[in-house]
């Protein structure tokens, strides 16, 4: 299973060439979806591709813009030297953002697809998962990054920003929270847009509001989740 993992980019450089440099991971923090990644997690997959890994425009894999050349990590994370495809249109429109992003000190968001391979509980906090080996994948350019640190964009982080906001924004106590998780598992899917025939299924009990202003706010915010 892919998972993503948000942030924004500390870019420590960027030229006209189109290539750029910055720590696209880093080790030790708690991100969003309760995960920390080791130090030691990229070393395998860093061997096998040698830092070749593809740079999407908000990982569509038919919208390529780039290749990473470069990634070792250090004690503070990972980090990457990318390099835009300037004769691709979306990669000149990428790279003019983040020429403007770094002359107003703004960030750049990046987003990780990897693999987990080898992960295990953190012995003191079981609901913390480490990251001890990663499979890279790819990595994507986005306009909004989760999180300050990184942010796991997978199905379980998707279901607790919906229970946020069901508990906080619908006023859902914790049981009907649940039981509308479960109704809405099709929202969390890759085709996360629902037709009408989901409608009826998305009711907890008689005296339930309408659901269709909820639906279409939860599709909103999977959007932007997907998109970041």
């Amino acid at each position: 299973m892919k998972e993503i993992k948000s942030f924004p980019f500390k870019l420590d450089a960027l030229n006209d060439a189109g290539e750029f440099s910055g720590y696209a991971s880093t080790f030790g923090s708690v991100d969003l979806g309760g995960d920390v990644v080791e130090k030691g997690a990229y070393k395998k997959t860093l061997k096998e591709s040698q830092g070749r890994i593809p740079i999407l425009d908000h990982h569509d894999p038919t919208r390529q813009i780039g290749w990473n050349v470069q990634a070792h990590e250090d004690e503070r994370g990972l980090f990457v030297r990318g390099l835009l495809d300037l004769n691709v249109s979306k990669a000149r429109e990428r790279h003019s953002l983040m020429k403007m992003a770094q002359s107003i000190g703004g960030r750049t968001g990046l987003s990780i697809g990897f693999r987990t391979i080898k992960e295990e509980p953190d012995r003191k906090r079981p609901n913390i998962r480490r990251l001890k080996e990663v499979q890279l994948i790819e990595y994507s350019v986005v306009t909004f990054p989760m999180n300050l640190q990184a942010g796991v964009v997978s199905v379980k982080a998707k279901e607790q920003l919906i229970g946020q906001f069901l508990q906080n924004a619908v006023g859902l106590d914790e049981r009907q929270t649940q039981l509308a998780i479960r109704n809405l598992k099709s929202l969390l899917s890759k085709n996360n847009e629902p037709g009408p025939a989901h409608s009826s299924s998305l009711k907890i009990g008689a005296d339930t509001p309408n659901w269709e202003p909820l639906r279409l706010s939860l599709c909103r915010l999977l959007s932007s989740v997907k998109g970041a």
